[in-house]
């Protein structure tokens, strides 16, 4: 396994959380909900996407983790 790949898995994942947890509170505290005659209310499509792109980095954060601790010699 090359030597850089924990790494990038662990950083990235928590980075990817951070994003996508800001993303999350942000649409649903702080944005503008959309106005009454706007039409029909989006269908919820990117809030299901901020959920997956959280769930793919904390799977990622925690599988290098585990791959970093079976590596480490005790």
């Amino acid at each position: 396994m090359p030597t850089w790949l924990v790494p990038t898995l662990k950083w990235g994942g928590i980075v990817l959380v951070i994003i996508a947890a800001v993303a999350i509170i942000y649409v649903r505290f702080f944005a503008a909900a959309p106005a009454p005659e706007a039409g029909a209310p989006p269908d919820g499509a990117p809030m299901a996407l901020y959920w997956i792109l959280l769930l793919i980095g904390v799977v990622a954060a925690v599988a290098a983790f585990v791959l970093e601790r079976r590596k480490t010699p005790t």
